[in-house]
């Protein structure tokens, strides 16, 4: 009997013992810390911005530098180009004489004329705007009052500084400030991307 009680009392002693081992492991697991999980940030891609469109006045310089090229370095010379700037609807008075005067110079000849060039990115009624009723009277003057020969050169289609179709018009074979394709077609340079423009000073013209 005796026996029974002290193994009786073991095994309650024992089992205690478990338990207080058991609440001590638990307490020590809750309290383990747990690394932190990064918190998910949803992070929306920016929208690329579209590139800005070229304003008419880019457009016209663009142009104007493709024409420039066009004109090789070992005859010709840019000696005026307008800059076309104004403040508050005061501008100088070589704003209104044609883009720039290119200068031929070979053996004894030693000729200028004047270039307006002026890009149009398609057709309008299949025809070009090509000036203002005042910007041709203005260039008819200066051709006049300089003595000089005044050609405007047209780029329409592609963009400004590689333009689909090429005109090379004299300023004195203009009477409106429309053209037409009928009329323009009569001045299209051919292969203008490969050939530079050339200029027979003899009969002054510039093709």
């Amino acid at each position: 009997m005796k026996n029974n009680m002290t193994l009786g009392i073991a095994l309650i002693i024992i089992g205690l013992a478990s338990i207080i081992i058991g609440v001590v492991v638990l307490n020590k697991k809750e309290n383990t810390p747990v690394a932190a999980q990064p918190e998910k940030i949803n992070v929306e891609p920016l929208e690329k911005e579209s590139p800005k469109a070229p304003t008419d006045k880019e457009k016209g310089d663009d142009f104007e530098k493709f024409v420039v090229q066009k004109f090789s370095k070992k005859y010709f010379k840019v000696t005026d180009w307008t800059s076309d700037k104004f403040v508050n609807g005061v501008y100088p008075e070589s704003n209104s004489n044609p883009d720039f005067t290119m200068r031929f110079q070979w053996k004894d000849v030693d000729k200028s004329f004047g270039v307006e060039c002026k890009y149009r990115s398609e057709y309008y009624k299949n025809g070009v705007e090509c000036c203002t009723e005042r910007q041709l009277e203005n260039y008819k003057k200066y051709e006049s009052d300089k003595n000089q020969k005044v050609f405007i050169i047209i780029g329409v289609g592609g963009v400004a500084s590689d333009p689909a179709e090429l005109f090379i018009i004299p300023l004195n074979k203009i009477a409106s400030t429309f053209l037409g394709k009928d009329f323009l077609s009569r001045y299209k340079k051919e292969n203008f991307k490969e050939a530079n423009l050339f200029y027979d000073y003899e009969k002054e013209t510039l093709k």
